[in-house]
């Protein structure tokens, strides 16, 4: 087996990073910290530990996905919802990371895809959302949509998010946008502040495709996961689909995800 440590800055954070490593190092489990992910050759048995709060996780995650190795999200942050252990059981979950005693879940993800001029690609991958937002100089971002090739309308909005099941509980649950299942094959865009009241959320199939086509004069920010990755002019056009790798979240116990949102949210009683 090997142990990717992954966590972002923070005294407290680093020494349970280095105290984590010397456990496992203890055990001959080879162990890579950090930037040392990056060149390390995975194996079968190879699982990256994330250390920290949802967004460590987050960015955990597209290490995990772009290697091909699964996450376990121990929460050293404040929510803690993506995560699977607490603080005070980073130990324990070590040993029975060791012993095998845990499974894999598996969760789709998003593509997208900016076609710019001349023809240009730009393909990012999303484990929560993307998201579109106007710029301040815009009062309101203009877009047309298509689905499947066909079109479905020109809409007015401050921004639209694309939202994978995992990133249904984060910023499209804060636009009124309904919880999916993580195990859900499927997709949902919603719009934020819409010009009508009719603009709806909206969820796909994990075989439709959704293309927007940008209208509005000012540039518009391209987010992945909380991150702008690039700007938008008019007329580019950015196609979304459910990736064909996936998100794999290592769970130490039969994990019940809506004791999760009781738990995190008080959803049920």
């Amino acid at each position: 087996m090997k142990i990717g440590i992954f966590y972002l800055d923070g005294v407290e954070i680093k020494e349970t990073a280095e105290e984590l490593a010397n456990f496992f190092r203890k055990r001959n489990i080879k162990v890579f910290l950090n930037e040392e992910l990056k060149s390390a050759k995975p194996d079968k048995d190879t699982v990256i530990i994330s250390l920290g709060g949802d967004g460590t996780f987050l960015k955990a995650s597209h290490l995990g996905v772009e290697m091909g190795v699964p996450v376990l999200g121990i929460n050293l942050g404040n929510l803690g919802f993506l995560t699977d252990v607490e603080a005070r059981d980073v130990f324990n979950a070590a040993e029975e990371l060791l012993k095998g005693d845990f499974f894999i879940e598996k969760r789709a993800i998003l593509k997208g895809l900016r076609l710019g001029e001349g023809g240009k690609e730009d393909t990012f991958f999303a484990v929560n959302d993307f998201v579109l937002v106007r710029s301040i100089r815009e009062r309101m971002m203009f877009a047309e949509i298509f689905v499947n090739g066909m079109r479905a309308g020109k809409f007015r909005s401050d921004g639209i998010v694309i939202a994978t099941p995992t990133g249904s509980t984060a910023y499209a649950l804060s636009l009124g946008a309904p919880i999916i299942t993580p195990s859900a094959s499927v997709y949902e865009l919603v719009f934020i502040a819409p010009h009508k009241l009719s603009a709806r959320p909206v969820i796909f199939s994990g075989e439709d495709h959704l293309s927007l086509r940008i209208l509005s004069k000012e540039p518009i920010s391209f987010q992945r996961d909380g991150e702008e990755v690039l700007k938008l002019k008019m007329f580019d056009r950015v196609t979304f689909e459910k990736a064909d790798r996936e998100l794999c979240v290592v769970h130490l116990k039969k994990k019940n995800f809506f004791d999760v949102l009781n738990k995190k949210f008080g959803w049920g009683e």
